[in-house]
């Protein structure tokens, strides 16, 4: 991960000041991403005491609905998190995201351009204890806010930084007494590839 971080911030560096950006109004973009998840709840499954920061990665679509506006989808998988009571470890979780959400694109000219968003978000996945036994989540809806940046190395290819507060509604574990909590900061490092102009108009 380490490596990674450090590769987006050389090719920020090393790109700065050579490109000029055009913006994505009526353009469709591919976004993939990497990064981590922090559940702020320790109880992200009844009973625990601690719930570790996760994986997480995942990409979806972005297209400019105009110069500032966008709308976006996306999947987040965040394949374990492991729970512990009072030290020791009691099972792990894992859990989906699937989000549709606007961006409010500042500086849409240039190659630099931050962004705020909010959305929606649909939420599952599952919790497996220590002897190998798997429960499913019910699904649980939520929503979100973003801050992020992407830098435009070229007209169609831009890197990309966000960090995402997810929260959500506590859900049951299917066939247990238990719930999850998946309210949740994500930080996610990635790429964005954008078609040419005009294909959607």
């Amino acid at each position: 991960m380490r490596k990674f971080i450090f590769l987006v911030f050389f090719i920020f560096s090393f790109s700065a000041g050579s490109v000029m950006a055009a913006d994505i109004d009526g353009r469709l973009g591919i976004s993939g991403r990497v990064g981590f998840a922090v559940p702020l709840q320790d109880d992200f499954i009844t009973g625990a005491t601690d719930s570790q920061t996760g994986l997480a990665a995942g990409g979806g679509l972005i297209y400019g609905l105009n110069k500032h506006l966008a709308a976006e989808f996306e999947i987040t998988q965040v394949p374990t998190i492991d729970l512990e009571v009072s030290g020791a470890k009691v099972g792990e979780a894992a859990f989906t995201d699937l989000s549709l959400g606007l961006q409010y694109r500042f500086t849409p000219d240039r190659p630099l351009v931050p962004y705020l968003g909010a959305g929606v978000d649909l939420i599952t996945g599952d919790f497996k204890n220590q002897s190998g036994q798997k429960y499913d989540f019910e699904w649980t809806a939520g929503g979100h806010l973003s801050a992020g940046i992407d830098y435009f190395v070229s007209k169609g290819v831009a890197l990309t930084a966000e960090i995402k507060g997810l929260i959500a509604a506590k859900a049951d574990v299917k066939s247990t007494p238990l719930e999850y909590d998946p309210t949740s900061v994500v930080g996610t490092v990635g790429l964005r590839l954008f078609l040419p102009d005009g294909l959607f108009r």
